[in-house]
């Protein structure tokens, strides 16, 4: 669902979308009611439903597939490791719409990961401050990732920083996963924009079209390990908040295999071309 150069995104609760009109944003469903609200009588500033609670009703998927509407729709699963089975659920209506998966990064995403790929669903992974635990997860849902072949639809930040791995400029994590405020602002109940994972929009990073570019800058003048990190073009102190002390090391490993992982690409397809112009 990332654009490039895209108008700025307003993410809100589904009472304060009603106001958007033909403006960029997203509404935040949390119940049956709104979700088939927003499928039946879409506003033409709606780029796609945030769906959120619901994802075990199982009347509410049944009602919603027959929506004549084609709603992008992003299910949010806050818990993976008891929430991952209730993906059988919308079978039905990723059939009729385009859906996709965004699973916190907590114990049982491996699970969850797996079943939406069996499922053919797209996935975006919010990777947070991941404890050493939940690390483990993610660098195993890399591995099967890269290489099982149930996998067809992208799992992101996976697919982007493979892609950024060859590309000219790197694209931010912040802008891949859909936080960067300078694109996806997101408001809390009261219409009050807020800071990713915070409730708040009061730090020295105040400005939303600054706040990435501020708190990387504030990172390296405190002496973060981001200076000297291979990653920081890309993550752009994406780790490092909230919590600024986090560390990184456990991360770094992370893109590491993903840096192999190109390198590995690269190789062969390389092999393939000299295979190709120089046949035996």
């Amino acid at each position: 669902m990332s654009q490039e150069n895209h108008p700025l995104v307003r993410i809100l609760p589904s009472a304060l979308a009603e106001a958007q009109g033909d403006q960029p944003f997203v509404a935040i469903v949390r119940c049956r009611e709104e979700l088939c609200r927003w499928l039946r009588d879409p506003l033409p500033g709606l780029r796609w439903l945030q769906v959120e609670g619901i994802l075990s009703d199982s009347d509410a998927w049944m009602e919603a597939a027959q929506s004549g509407s084609e709603g992008l729709l992003d299910l949010i699963m806050a818990d993976p490791c008891s929430e991952f089975a209730d993906l059988y659920k919308v079978v039905d209506i990723s059939a009729v719409h385009d859906v996709r998966v965004t699973i916190q990064a907590r114990p049982g995403l491996l699970k969850a990961v797996k079943l939406a790929a069996a499922l053919r669903l797209p996935v975006r992974i919010l990777p947070g401050q991941p404890s050493s635990d939940v690390l483990a997860e993610l660098k195993q849902a890399l591995d099967f990732y890269l290489h099982a072949p149930a996998v067809e639809a992208p799992v992101e930040f996976f697919h982007s920083c493979l892609a950024n791995t060859q590309a000219a400029e790197a694209a931010s994590l912040w802008m891949i996963l859909e936080e960067d405020p300078v694109a996806y602002l997101q408001h809390d109940i009261n219409g009050q924009a807020k800071l990713p994972r915070s409730d708040w929009f009061g730090s020295t990073e105040s400005s939303p079209a600054q706040f990435v570019e501020s708190h990387l800058q504030s990172l390296l003048e405190q002496g973060a390990e981001c200076a000297a990190c291979a990653w920081r073009q890309s993550c752009r102190g994406y780790f490092k908040w909230p919590d600024r002390t986090y560390s990184c090391e456990g991360i770094k490993d992370l893109f590491s295999a993903i840096q192999a992982a190109s390198d590995e690409m690269a190789r062969d397809l390389a092999s393939c071309v000299l295979q190709t112009t120089n046949p035996t």
